[in-house]
């Protein structure tokens, strides 16, 4: 994809890297929609865009909310006139035994992290799908193939956005349009601090947001995942299924030992 002078929208723009992701895009000459819950720090980040010469709205959406996702490719369409990019970023964390999750909690996970990625594709898919071009994006996890122990609810909901992704991919093969899942691993970012891991292991949100640009531009499908070290351990995972399984069993029991 050729991203200067494309229309890319990106979801859970008011940090992390969602921000990121929306100044790298708007330095490769995109014009970018900025969409969270918050306006205020939305407004900040289209200001400090717009000062390094790019162009960026700020529309307040929680992807939460179906009728406020479901106005928000009006509002693109009548500022742009289309959608070339659509980054479906926002998430919550949801660690935690599943026991100790309330019902609430685990309602909230799955539709910010899960509907509100399939209700921002399904808003903006009729308006791609006559362009003949375009490319959705989904943010998922290294938990979204690996289930993670004490992160149940995430997991299971970040599974659903690979899932949904692939599936979807295959769907709209032929029709000019490319579905990714890009799963980052440890991240740091404002709603995923990473401060118990350690810092080797830990990126920087804007290497994620590098890793995105690279998927538009290199047309990259269905799936992603940065680092790239991480990939073989999925084959690890597939063509080893006791042995993956004792090293998961492993690392709780040592988990437990450490909490107690």
């Amino acid at each position: 994809m050729q991203l200067r002078g494309a229309v890319a929208v990106v979801t859970g723009a008011s940090a992390g890297i969602g921000e990121v992701t929306a100044a790298a895009l708007a330095r490769e000459g995109a014009k970018v929609v900025l969409a969270a819950r918050r306006l205020d720090r939305l407004e900040q980040v289209a200001d400090a865009i717009e000062n390094r010469g790019g162009i960026a709205l700020a529309v307040r959406c929680d992807v939460a909310d179906r009728d406020q996702v479901e106005t928000l490719p009006t509002v693109v369409k009548e500022a742009f006139g289309r959608c070339d990019v659509l980054v479906n970023n926002a998430g919550i964390p949801g660690g935690g035994p599943f026991s100790d999750l309330d019902m609430d909690a685990i309602e909230r996970i799955v539709r910010v992290n899960l509907l509100g990625v399939m209700l921002c594709t399904k808003a903006f898919l009729p308006m791609m799908l006559k362009q003949h071009r375009g490319h959705i994006v989904n943010i998922a996890s290294l938990a979204g193939r690996f289930a993670a122990p004490g992160a149940s609810v995430y997991s299971a909901s970040k599974h659903g956005v690979v899932a949904f992704s692939e599936s979807l991919s295959y769907e709209l093969d032929g029709t000019g349009l490319l579905v990714t899942s890009v799963n980052p691993a440890f991240a740091a970012t404002e709603g995923f601090p990473q401060t118990r891991l350690p810092p080797r292991i830990v990126m920087k949100a804007g290497r994620v947001a590098g890793a995105i640009v690279h998927v538009l531009k290199r047309d990259i499908a269905p799936e992603y995942s940065v680092p790239r070290w991480i990939s073989p351990f999925q084959a690890f995972r597939i063509l080893t299924p006791p042995l993956y399984r004792w090293g998961m069993r492993t690392v709780v029991k040592r988990a437990r030992a450490t909490r107690g």
